[in-house]
């Protein structure tokens, strides 16, 4: 008898509906840092067709239209792809179409694009190996997908400041019964078998630092919560929630003052291709 997996906050659908315009106004800036140059990696051309998996509000699918490609962006949140609809509508942005889907089990007729993306979708699925399987049954032989995953997550700086904030006001924490699922590929031979096992040639995995910028300390404080897995983690803080806000600002206000703030950040694009039959 197969034995049901209790699914993270950051992998049930439902919940990123809460989320939808604070995500994008707080993390979307960084995510989209990370896809360009994930979508200069697939070197698309004028006209082609593009998936992006787990899309998020849109953020991926707007740059990818920018340059041309006709986009098919899918999430499996409705009020994430009535977001991303609202917007390509809203910039007459007539190459991008969006639609509620599951990554593990795409509505499409196989070899039907010619490259896809995914940036911090696929790695959450609760299956991320048939989401990959999915994204290489509906490439076409010859196409490409570039996949961004979290790497180095001891340099993420917002998490070990949180962590490091958590720990002043609580104690020090023990660690988690299981890491977040977004942190499954973290090191590159994990990665790397990800992707070939769903039939692709793995032609590159590259590093890929950013720095976020965010217009304050208190700012970010205010919208940290951006995402289930945060929510989560301020709903078990319960009544120490300001306690830990004042610390985690009053830390990044003495490194960095009150103005602009930059956290560090660092990824790995894998870039995958799809053999000729």
């Amino acid at each position: 008898m197969k034995v049901a997996v209790e699914l993270q906050p950051d992998q049930q659908a439902i919940r990123w509906d809460d989320h939808v315009g604070v995500y994008e106004t707080v993390f979307e800036p960084l995510t989209n840092a990370f896809a360009r140059r994930a979508l200069d990696l697939l070197d698309l051309h004028a006209g082609d067709r593009l998936i992006d998996v787990g899309a998020g509000s849109g953020g991926t699918a707007l740059l990818a239209a920018a340059r041309g490609a006709n986009v098919l962006a899918v999430d499996a949140s409705r009020k994430m792809v009535a977001r991303i609809r609202e917007r390509a509508n809203k910039l007459s942005a007539g190459r991008i179409d969006a639609e509620v889907m599951d990554g593990t089990a795409l509505a499409l007729p196989d070899a039907s694009f010619d490259a896809a993306i995914s940036v911090f979708g696929v790695i959450l699925f609760p299956d991320a190996e048939k989401g990959m399987r999915e994204i290489a049954r509906v490439l076409k032989p010859g196409g490409r997908v570039a996949i961004v995953t979290w790497t180095e997550t001891e340099r993420y700086e917002l998490a070990s400041r949180l962590q490091a904030a958590i720990a002043q006001v609580r104690g020090p924490q023990p660690p988690p019964k299981s890491p977040p699922a977004q942190l499954r590929f973290r090191e590159e031979p994990a990665f790397r078998s990800l992707i070939a096992r769903a039939g692709l040639v793995v032609q590159e995995i590259v590093r890929l630092e950013e720095r976020w910028r965010l217009p304050s300390a208190r700012w970010l404080a205010d919208r940290i919560a951006f995402a289930p897995g945060l929510s989560a983690v301020f709903d078990a803080i319960g009544a120490e929630r300001q306690a830990v806000i004042e610390a985690f600002v009053s830390a990044l206000e003495r490194d960095q003052g009150r103005g602009e703030v930059e956290l560090v950040a660092v990824a790995h694009v894998g870039v995958g291709v799809k053999q000729n039959a």
